[in-house]
Parts: structure tokens; sequence; C-alpha cells
């Protein structure tokens, strides 16, 4: 008889929208410990722990509606070969995923059919000015999100995507710096596909200014 040990975690960051895999392993919680995950960009996504008994409690935070829901699992339901399927408790939605590598893998891809399928019906085709381009402008952020090549100069990776009828906007969560990503034509597509990275240009030179500022009161200081 085998038991598993490790199976794989998926949740997207509902900061930056980057899907975050975690390999869950058993040894993890050795010594009571408490498992915690990160979005590349900084933010919290998930907490484990173990209390007594055989019950693991997660607390998530939700890409759907923001907020941090908890459940509670037996070590069989998470190391199962069986998909375990985390949701939003407001609107049922699946949110993230855990069980082997390849079934995690096919749940991602069902699932982001899914969810685009549910944004054409209910009608938010109507609202960009053009469908198809925005879609597929979306569907380049993510994916350069999902590798980590979506920061700022700052150096925070925490960037938020506000979403337009005619364009995209990037905003930083630290320095808020924002870049803006036009979505109304085929050529604005185009450049967008050529891009290997996406950069805002972060507010290092309010930093800089502020040591100048620092410098000039200490020479006033100085010459009284």
């Amino acid at each position: 008889m085998i038991i598993r040990t490790l199976n794989v975690l998926v949740l997207r960051c509902p900061s930056c929208g980057r899907l975050e895999y975690r390999g869950l392993s058993f040894f993890n919680f050795a010594g009571g410990r408490i498992w915690q995950v990160e979005c590349s960009c900084g933010t919290p996504l998930l907490t484990v722990s173990r209390k007594k008994g055989k019950s693991f409690w997660l607390q998530y935070r939700c890409g759907m509606c923001d907020s941090v829901h908890i459940a509670s699992y037996t070590r069989r339901e998470l190391w199962s070969r069986e998909l375990l399927t985390l949701t939003c408790k407001e609107t049922e939605l699946e949110v993230g995923f855990i069980g082997p590598r390849e079934k995690v893998q096919r749940a991602v891809q069902y699932h982001n059919r899914a969810v685009d399928e549910a944004v054409r019906d209910l009608g938010f085709r109507d609202y960009f000015d053009e469908t198809d381009i925005m879609y597929q402008l979306l569907s380049v952020i993510y994916h350069l999100a999902e590798e980590g090549r979506v920061t700022c100069g700052c150096g925070s990776e925490n960037i938020e995507i506000e979403i337009f009828p005619g364009h995209l906007q990037l905003r930083c969560q630290a320095c808020r710096a924002e870049k803006i990503l036009p979505a109304a034509t085929i050529i604005d597509l185009e450049q967008a596909e050529k891009l290997k990275e996406i950069r805002l240009p972060g507010h290092l030179a309010s930093k800089n200014g502020n040591n100048t500022k620092q410098r000039d009161r200490r020479r006033r200081k100085s010459r009284l």
C-alpha cells in the first residue's frame, strides 16, 4: 500500500492575477508547523495549520471576492489521488485546486475556458470597444504575470489591473506608478504580443527628491 504525501496546490493571486503553484507535502506540518504561501508579488494567499486530531484548516485568499475563506479537510482529502476544489463561499465559483499535478493542470485549463465563457455570457462583450482584442490582450498580460515578467521600477511585483472599455491600466500597489496599454486596434495587440516584459516606471525620482531636500536641510543647519 502506498500512502501519498505530496500533491500540488494552485491559487490565482487576486492582486496580480498570477497563478501560483506549490508542492503540498505532508511533511510541511511536522512538529505542528504552520504552512504559508505567498504570491511572488508578496500577496499572502494561503495558511494551512493542523489542529487536534486529523483536521487541517485552510485559510485562503479568494480571487473572486478578495475575502479570506476558511475550510477544514482531512489528511486523506488533501493527499488524495482525486482532485480537491477550493471555492469562493460567496459565488461558489472555483478559485483553486489541490491534487496530483496532471489533474490540477487539466482543471486549470478547463477553469480558464469556463471563466471566459461566463464573461461572454454575462454580457461583458458589449462593454468593450473591441472585445476580441481586449480578451487577447488580457491573455498576454496574464501570461507575462504568471512568469513574473510584470514588475515596477520601484522593485515591487504587486501590480493590479483595471479594465476600461478601450484600454488596460496597470498600477503598482507600492508606489502607485501607472502604465496604460491601449486595446482599440489590432496594432495595439500586436505591439503587446511583442513585449518580453512589462515594467512600470516606478517613482524612484520622488525618493531622490526627498534625499535632495534632506541634504538641503542639513546644509542650512550647518550654516546656522
